[in-house]
């Protein structure tokens, strides 16, 4: 892991990150049943890099903010790289929110460039709320059709794939802790969303004490099914993992028979999961549980009870394992912990058992991991 006590901003830890890391993998990009796209942190940064070059080719300069509305991908992550890089604010918006709410928010942030995909970009580029944000200079939208109308937009692969003024690599920006990173909006369900600034100081401090309880390393894999404009998908799907050499997973549905899937096939090590998600997890847990034998049906439950009362005042992943070897298994056999989004970060303790118990109580009692549940990774107050 990099020792983040001597960095001064998100854009100068992963710059870092890239070279000392570089032939690890850093994302793998799934879409159901295929993968779509597998890179390493050198080729992560061979794309980041050209588009950084585009965006300060087009006027793009420190302090300037640059907006994100995408769904879960490679692409979201290498342009949030290129935006830290040259020393800009990164404003991420929720991809669900209606073209008017992302419009309104467009304005508010006073963000420069908008970075999207091309379906999302039909729907902004048709809606009357485009009147209102003057202040968006350029769109970059990834995916486009190649005869489509991109009403006004550029194609994100050719900024990757033009010639800079000098030809040159872009210039690094360096940034102080106490700058603003990014500009991070509520959801708006308690009424107009807020935004909130975090600074870069707040995010390194993050980190560590993530890392500090959570560690990642090259090699550890991290399950990304939340939106990455969340504030935890942000932190354990992104900034996180990279400062550690460990590898992202972005699976592009929320369907429980390809998260399964998923944990076996790529034998996932951490995972952030919704109630829903939960709730479906667990039901395809207890179908298996019901089909057995009564005899191993008794067998089961009688280990579940021995790895209850082992782990009752901490887990202990290692018992868990042995005792429940085929449930762990079910997960890929290396699920260390989970995320729950809804409280502050935790430590395990007595009483908390791998999950929210009420729902997912077969799986908690099943495999014991350590689980943390947070949602406010906003330090600062709404602006």
């Amino acid at each position: 892991m990099l020792d983040l006590a001597k960095y001064s901003s998100i854009g100068a830890a992963l710059k870092d990150a890239m070279s000392r890391f570089a032939d690890e993998v850093c994302l793998i990009e799934a879409d159901r049943e295929r993968e779509k796209e597998r890179l390493t942190y050198r080729e992560f940064n061979s794309r980041a890099l050209p588009l950084a070059r585009a965006m300060q080719d087009a006027g793009f300069a420190g302090s300037d903010r640059a907006s994100i509305i995408m769904t879960n991908q490679s692409k979201w992550l290498i342009s949030a790289f290129a935006v830290f890089y040259s020393g800009g604010i990164l404003v991420p918006l929720d991809y669900k929110l209606t073209p008017v709410e992302q419009w309104q928010l467009l304005q508010h942030s006073g963000a420069k460039i908008l970075v999207t995909e091309y379906p999302i970009w039909r729907q902004l580029s048709a809606s009357p709320g485009r009147a209102t944000a003057p202040n968006i200079q350029a769109v970059l939208v990834t995916e486009a059709p190649p005869n489509a109308d991109l009403a006004g937009a550029q194609r994100w692969e050719a900024q990757l794939q033009k010639e800079g003024k000098s030809n040159a690599a872009p210039a690094f920006v360096p940034r102080e802790r106490k700058d603003i990173a990014s500009i991070v909006y509520s959801s708006g369900t308690g009424g107009r969303p807020k935004g909130c600034t975090m600074t870069h100081e707040n995010y390194l401090e993050q980190c560590l004490a993530l890392t500090s309880l959570y560690p990642f390393w090259p090699g550890v894999r991290y399950l990304s099914i939340l939106p990455t404009n969340h504030a935890i998908d942000f932190m354990v799907g992104f900034f996180g993992p990279f400062t550690c050499g460990a590898c992202v997973v972005h699976l592009r549905t929320l369907r429980p028979e390809f998260v399964r899937d998923a944990l076996t096939r790529y034998k996932i090590t951490y995972v952030s999961l919704v109630p829903l998600v939960l709730k479906n997890l667990q039901k395809g847990l207890e179908a298996r549980f019901a089909e057995l034998p009564p005899g191993k049906r008794k067998v089961f439950n009688f280990l579940v009870s021995v790895n209850k009362a082992l782990t009752k005042s901490q887990p202990r992943l290692w018992l868990s394992r042995r005792l429940l070897k085929q449930v762990h298994a079910g997960f890929g056999g290396e699920l260390r912990g989970s995320r729950h989004p809804r409280r502050q970060w935790l430590r395990p303790h007595r009483g908390r058992h791998g999950y929210h118990r009420e729902r997912s109580q077969a799986i908690s009692r099943g495999h014991r991991w350590q689980a943390a549940s947070g949602h406010g990774n906003q330090d600062r107050r709404p602006q």
